[in-house]
């Protein structure tokens, strides 16, 4: 029943690691989605920028003689050093429209996982981040100028980044990422089968809200920093729940391994594949049920095997004892059991076929 489901899985791109982990999948009952890159597409793109009364919005032009292009500038020759969903995406946004960074000097660079980025462009300290990352960095607090901004984009589900130079706050971008398309159908059909979901994210509550809004409506565990999410895992299993862990990232393997099972995008990191006991080989969220209902179905056959098994020989070891069966048709009987055995975990092969319509 094992080599039938792992095959099986292998062929529709779900790739279980060891026999072990289809039985302790079969008694999940929370799963954890990862946001960035797992509930959503993993291409981050700037929505908003403001700076003071200049507003850009995403499919207008840039004025590459402004304040607010020098700012953006001076902002992607520091995102350089930075891996991170939102660098990507401000360097994308200034290749697109032209902006000129690779010129820039840089120096000093420091970085925290979950709070920001800072360093000197040409000489001037620039700090990039979380609202708590430039207060912690000293920069001038902006009391309610960007409240507004802050309502509006929150509201969206977006993420918020602010940018100061020489301690004054002067930007603020909106990053945000697409949901996957089948991201609300999948936790949806988790739901339904009984099983609890919960988004977990480094974001700010109000953005993982609109988020799990989006989803049909999740628990919500925000503002998690990355060395913190296998606490987070540890303390679901401390209240006695089974939980699996679905993420893609580095910052992710952590809580993969502390899961009772990990479950890894073939899109993600080299380390969060091996971290995972599962690995899904395309980006393709409707996998994951696909992998529990293949885990449920395989656990079920094994215990129909066992069951057939014991009656079989229940049955036919008395009437060999009794000598009411000829040696030729025990030959020929004890191999039945093992068939039937075989038989009935190839059924497992059916289980993502397509109905036939009528």
């Amino acid at each position: 029943a094992i080599a039938v489901a792992s095959g099986l899985g292998a062929r529709h791109g779900i790739l279980v690691k060891t026999g072990a982990v289809l039985e302790n999948l079969s008694s999940i009952d929370h799963f954890v989605f990862d946001k960035t890159g797992t509930l959503t597409e993993g291409r981050p793109a700037v929505t908003f920028v403001t700076q003071g009364d200049s507003i850009w919005r995403h499919g207008e032009a840039l004025d590459l003689d402004s304040d607010l292009a020098c700012y953006l500038a001076s902002l992607a020759a520091l995102e350089r050093f930075s891996e991170h969903p939102v660098a990507i995406a401000v360097l994308k946004m200034c290749r697109d429209h032209g902006v000129e960074f690779r010129h820039l000097v840089v120096e000093e660079t420091a970085t925290r996982p979950g709070y920001g980025i800072q360093g000197r462009v040409n000489g001037q300290m620039i700090v990039a981040g979380t609202a708590a990352w430039l207060i912690a960095q000293g920069v001038t607090t902006w009391g309610g100028r960007f409240a507004t901004v802050d309502q509006e984009v929150h509201a969206s589900g977006a993420t918020l980044i602010y940018v100061a130079v020489e301690g004054q706050a002067l930007l603020v971008l909106a990053i945000q990422d697409r949901l996957r398309p089948d991201a609300a159908a999948v936790v949806a059909g988790l739901k339904a089968q009984g099983i609890h979901v919960t988004l977990l994210t480094g974001d700010r509550r109000a953005t993982a809200e609109g988020i799990a809004q989006a989803l049909g409506g999740v628990d919500v565990i925000a503002e998690v920093l990355p060395e913190a999410k296998d606490r987070v895992i540890a303390d679901l299993q401390r209240q006695g729940q089974r939980v699996a862990m679905v993420g893609d990232g580095v910052n992710d393997a952590p809580a993969l391994v502390r899961a009772d099972v990990g479950i890894a995008m073939g899109s993600g990191t080299d380390v969060s594949i091996a971290s995972a006991d599962i690995v899904l080989m395309q980006a393709d969220l409707a996998r994951v049920p696909q992998a529990a209902a293949l885990s449920r179905r395989t656990l079920s056959t094994i215990r129909q095997n066992i069951g057939i098994s014991i009656v079989y020989n229940l049955i036919m070891v008395p009437l060999a004892m009794a000598a009411l069966v000829t040696p030729l048709v025990a030959a020929v009987s004890m191999p039945l059991s093992s068939l039937a055995v075989i038989g009935n975990s190839a059924r497992i092969r059916k289980l993502f076929q397509k109905p036939t319509q009528r």
